[in-house]
């Protein structure tokens, strides 16, 4: 056989991509069934993903010369060390997405703003990245026209002739880009703390890889806003710290958010996202006047708003509240979460379909 281009591939490379696939399963599978998020890392970051080192078999010699296997490794991830390697974010978030069933998020807005990439959509007869599959079947047609192979008349050469190779040629795309705002608001009120700060951590960390996978990172603002008796802005990694009034007025927080969403953005061509996190434990007046908040001004321009109340006590009252009003709305959402193992509920409760 006459080959110019020759691609090999060896089973072992395929029994290690096997043994990586596992491992990815295994790490998609502690994210749904446990709600361990923490492998997500750094917003948008690659995923390490650790394992144990490939030992590679060993051979040993019989008395008469003959080779037979020795006591080498059971296989892929039976070694002594460690290795590592980087999972990309888009990869490891499909799959989280496929599992979970969850929808891409809605665009809406006219998507003015245009996003040039460059996709490889054409072919030619020259260039840099060589299409092998188009190579591969041009020059089975070329064979079979020269006659060189026949399988019938038992000829099997196979030639690639230089005229047979295409080349993926990058093409240049526009498409629409969208714009995202996230508002994260959380209770930081002395009755807010410890664990009921972890989950809600998990959570948000969730929340930001989710809708950046579905807009690109690029195209959403995170902003986070906290509330004891007053609500203000701060930036994120404040977000997580307790402050020193033991005073709780919620109703703030979702007022200010509404501010900044009419007068910094254009809610015609803006997908806006809110997200509040506390254990609901307020005063009566307060969550009714939330529920009018969401009613007359957060609702009609919201994709979706979310209330999670953490760890929520027999005195929490704002989901009950919100539940008169908006039942399996498909705009504003609510739900408990009381250990990391209802992590993933929430994200469906917040994100699925109803």
């Amino acid at each position: 056989m006459y080959v110019t281009d020759q691609i090999n591939s060896s089973e072992s490379e395929g029994a290690f991509n096997e043994f990586v696939e596992e491992q990815l399963e295994n790490l998609v599978d502690a994210i749904l069934t446990e709600g361990d998020l923490e492998n997500f890392g750094e917003r948008g970051s690659d995923i390490l993903v650790e394992m144990d080192d490939i030992v590679a078999p060993t051979f040993v010699y019989g008395d008469e010369g003959e080779s037979v296997g020795g006591s080498g490794g059971g296989g892929p991830g039976s070694g002594g060390g460690k290795i590592r390697f980087n999972v990309p974010f888009q990869y490891l978030m499909e799959r989280v997405a496929r599992s979970l069933k969850l929808p891409h998020l809605i665009k809406q807005g006219q998507g003015k703003i245009k996003e040039v990439s460059y996709e490889f959509k054409t072919f030619a007869p020259s260039g840099i990245v060589l299409d092998k599959k188009r190579t591969f079947k041009r020059a089975l047609r070329t064979s079979i026209g020269m006659k060189v192979y026949a399988p019938q008349e038992e000829r099997y050469e196979f030639q690639f002739m230089r005229r047979d190779r295409r080349f993926k040629v990058p093409e240049r795309v526009e498409k629409p880009r969208f714009k995202a705002v996230v508002f994260y608001m959380g209770d930081i009120s002395y009755s807010t703390y410890g664990e009921r700060l972890r989950l809600e951590k998990r959570l948000v960390n969730f929340i930001q890889n989710w809708i950046d996978y579905n807009y690109g990172a690029k195209n959403v603002d995170h902003r986070f806003f906290v509330h004891d008796a007053e609500a203000y802005e701060v930036q994120a990694e404040q977000f997580y710290q307790v402050g020193n009034s033991g005073g709780t007025h919620a109703a703030p927080v979702y007022q200010l958010i509404h501010r900044i969403a009419t007068n910094e953005y254009d809610p015609a061509s803006t997908n806006f996202y809110g997200f509040y996190f506390g254990d609901g434990e307020l005063f009566d007046d307060d969550a009714k006047e939330i529920v009018k908040i969401l009613e007359e001004h957060l609702r009609p321009i919201f994709n979706r708003v979310g209330v999670v109340e953490v760890k929520p006590g027999r005195l929490s009252l704002l989901n009950r509240q919100i539940a008169t009003q908006f039942y399996r709305d498909s705009i504003i959402r609510f739900g408990e979460l009381n250990d990391k193992l209802e992590t993933i509920e929430i994200i469906k409760k917040l994100f699925a379909e109803h």
